[in-house]
């Protein structure tokens, strides 16, 4: 049974919450870029070295406001000096203040300490957190550039990434983090939109939509198409491509709403039940483990039902012959499980060659690629079209 939602003016609570938790999403995602970021865990490192404790945040607040750097991750930088550091960070820093002004090494007695004097090993406290400071912070921030720049995408992913996710504030924190976390981590979503093979016009029915991360990057992506900022490198989607997501849970469904207003249809209702549209491309993704062998194949029946010829069945699953790779999923999707109160959840994976024999004898020709790049899974990507692959779409 399917349960529409429809689409809902903005509440009046979210109109004055909205401009905190833009503020909220600005400060987590001001200065990404990799020099910004490394110039952030730069600044906040050398303030975490220096004395001035009690103080850190407000240095590094001001610090990062005027050089324009993430503030969030200039202040955690600053916890160089966590408790169980700052005893050795301030005795390497005496040390190296007392070396510097051509004193000999201090000694960790009393006597020695009594005769150094307050005033003196405060000066060399000064001077030395300057120079451990700045070496640490020039180390770390090299380091996280490099990091960073190794993981950096393209500015077109980027700018999806960023605006995508943006559309989640009205959703909560939780869901434009989480939304954020995927469209940086799982290289599914911009390897759909990349390889072409969207319907130029029609509906693209995702089933078990959750979020509706796809629907809403294809919106983003439409609208920057739009705007005339998507740039060249993909072919952008259509704009009469109609968007319709089916979602067992409604509080999950309800944040794919708010991301997607009118954009998309959003519905609520059951796989294993529930009535489905044609559609000229069906996406289930990471979903079909979740139900019985008997309720994979009947799914998979009615959907081959609603896509006529030339339309596509795309679906990613997880590979049971993937060997440790596979082990590693089913670990990660029992733990999940587990933490959503499932205790009892059930999964039923296949093989890659089992995926491709279901879709094969619907009268889908197939084929697969892994889609796991970047992550220690063993997922794969199974697309069909019925009848024959178009070669122009990248395999």
């Amino acid at each position: 049974m399917l349960n529409a939602i429809a689409a809902a003016p903005q509440p009046r609570r979210f109109r004055f919450t909205r401009p905190l938790l833009e503020l909220l999403y600005n400060l987590r995602t001001a200065g990404d870029s990799p020099g910004r970021q490394a110039a952030a865990v730069g600044v906040g490192v050398f303030v975490g070295c220096t004395p001035f404790f009690g103080f850190h945040l407000a240095i590094c607040v001001g610090l990062a406001r005027l050089f324009r750097l993430n503030q969030i991750k200039t202040y955690l930088a600053s916890h160089i000096s966590l408790p169980v550091v700052w005893p050795f960070l301030l005795l390497a820093e005496v040390q190296v203040g007392r070396l510097l002004r051509g004193a000999p090494p201090l000694a960790l007695t009393v006597a020695e300490l009594r005769h150094a004097g307050l005033r003196r090993c405060g000066i060399d406290l000064l001077f030395g957190s300057a120079l451990v400071g700045s070496t640490l912070a020039v180390l770390l921030a090299g380091l996280t550039y490099l990091i960073v720049r190794r993981k950096r995408r393209g500015s077109l992913v980027e700018s999806l990434t960023d605006e995508t996710s943006r559309r989640y504030i009205q959703a909560g924190v939780f869901s434009w983090e989480f939304v954020r976390g995927k469209l940086r981590h799982d290289p599914l979503y911009f390897a759909l939109l990349a390889r072409g093979g969207l319907p130029k016009a029609g509906r693209l029915l995702d089933l078990g939509c959750g979020r509706g991360i796809l629907l809403t990057l294809i919106a983003t992506a439409r609208d920057q198409a739009k705007r005339g900022v998507f740039g060249d490198a993909w072919e952008a989607p259509s704009a009469s491509l109609q968007l319709h997501g089916i979602e067992s849970r409604s509080k999950i469904a309800h944040a794919a709403e708010l991301a997607l207003g009118e954009e998309a249809t959003i519905e609520v209702g059951d796989l294993r039940e529930a009535a489905l549209p044609p559609a000229e491309a069906v996406y289930l993704l990471d979903v079909l483990h979740y139900l019985s062998a008997a309720e994979q194949e009947a799914l998979l029946d009615r959907v081959a039902a609603v896509v006529p010829a030339g339309g596509r069945l795309v679906l990613r699953e997880a590979d049971a012959a993937g060997g440790a790779a596979f082990f590693r999923t089913r670990a990660a999707e029992r733990l999940c499980a587990w933490a959503r109160g499932h205790f009892r959840q059930r999964f039923h994976f296949r093989s890659d060659a089992e995926w491709r024999r279901l879709l094969a004898e619907r009268g889908f020709a197939v084929r697969a690629v892994p889609m796991s790049q970047g992550t220690p899974y063993a997922n794969v990507l199974v697309e069909g079209v019925k009848g024959t692959f178009d070669p122009a779409v990248t395999p």
